[in-house]
């Protein structure tokens, strides 16, 4: 595959998560997937990123992705977007929120392998988000 041809496939994937449509998301993922949500955490399959996903991004109603930036080289492609919403309920990830609109900037880089993504890296700021939130107490969940 080209590096114009993953940056297609980047873009369907993230088009994908902002539609909240996890089947689209876990078809354009390789049988062997694995997800790097923080440095040292691994997480195995497809189905273990949706998951994730789901608890990140279903609080929300309608909210934006939007695709700043791809950058491609070989068989990866980084990504830069922005997240942003409001959340509809009064908590995320277990904790307690009083300011309810959030606005996230993520770098990703993307793996590819026949034609799917194999690999993917996240980097945020997990302390703006709260501090966004106003969240006052941490929870381990």
């Amino acid at each position: 595959m080209s590096v114009e041809e993953n940056k297609k496939i980047a873009q369907k994937f993230y088009d994908a998560i902002a539609a909240k449509q996890y089947d689209e998301v876990e078809k354009l993922c390789h049988k062997d997937f694995v997800y790097y949500p923080q440095v040292d955490i691994v997480l195995f399959g497809a189905k273990s990123f949706v998951d994730l996903e789901r608890l990140n991004m279903d609080p929300f109603g309608d909210f934006k992705m939007e695709v700043e930036f791809m950058i491609g080289e070989s068989d990866r492609v980084a990504v830069y977007l922005i997240v942003e919403g409001d959340l509809q309920t009064d908590k995320y990830h277990g904790m307690v929120v009083t300011n309810k609109h959030l606005r996230m900037g993520f770098m990703t880089w993307l793996q590819f392998k026949d034609g799917k993504i194999i690999e993917k890296h996240v980097k945020y700021d997990r302390f703006y988000i709260y501090k966004q939130l106003d969240i006052k107490e941490l929870s381990l969940q």
